[in-house]
């Protein structure tokens, strides 16, 4: 509802200029805390970013919001406990598939305007390295606030457009496409489709002699 997001960002315009970099910090944990109802939370990044220190504002901003991103990893961690076995083990294929360009995806998905829960909760769900996630997380968040920062300078709407402006739909949108994900997770046999990217199953590398004729 537009009524209900203005009334949101003037909340928050209120609290940044009460608090500072203090209030820009609380909100960014807040503005990442939910994944159905979209929080314009950079918008406050930018409006600010004229009147604080761009850099400091994308740092602070961008540490609240890898905290706040955090649980959508532990959402992720706690659903995979609900599985079954089998799905566990489909999962740890799924986990040694992405390990070598989780962390690229994680910072591409902080930096850029898309929905981090979609790659986190499902990182979650496959116990990918915490570490790892919160360091890609985190560099992307600052990436992209102290971008949003100096932007602040320019165009409101092009701005308020690219990265805050999902609005209901596409809330609605981004949980479809996680149900998805989730499900594509749990019910693909990962470790046949690992096989096969690693060209068959690993033995001992010995072939089936041809059988000889009668």
């Amino acid at each position: 509802c537009p009524g209900v997001s203005m009334d949101i960002w003037g909340w928050m315009e209120g609290f940044v200029r009460a608090y500072g970099y203090l209030g820009a910090f609380l909100i960014s944990i807040f503005g990442n805390f939910t994944i159905l109802f979209p929080v314009p939370y950079t918008l406050t990044i930018y409006a600010f970013g004229a009147v604080l220190n761009p850099p400091l504002l994308g740092l602070v901003c961008g540490l609240g919001a890898t905290i706040g991103e955090f649980s959508a990893y532990l959402i992720g961690l706690g659903g995979r406990r609900l599985l079954g076995e089998s799905h566990q083990r489909r999962l740890e294929s799924a986990r040694r598939l992405v390990e070598r360009y989780g962390a690229l995806v994680i910072f591409l998905f902080a930096y850029l305007p898309l929905p981090d829960d979609l790659i986190l909760i499902p990182l979650g769900m496959l116990r990918y390295d915490l570490r790892k996630a919160l360091l890609a997380a985190f560099l992307g968040k600052v990436a992209m606030c102290v971008t949003i920062a100096y932007a602040g300078r320019f165009s409101y709407a092009f701005i308020r457009d690219l990265f805050g402006g999902g609005g209901t739909w596409g809330a609605v949108a981004t949980a479809i496409l996680l149900v998805v994900i989730m499900a594509a997770l749990i019910k693909i046999d990962w470790a046949k489709l690992i096989e096969g990217m690693e060209g068959g199953p690993r033995g001992d590398g010995a072939r089936p002699s041809p059988r000889s004729p009668p």
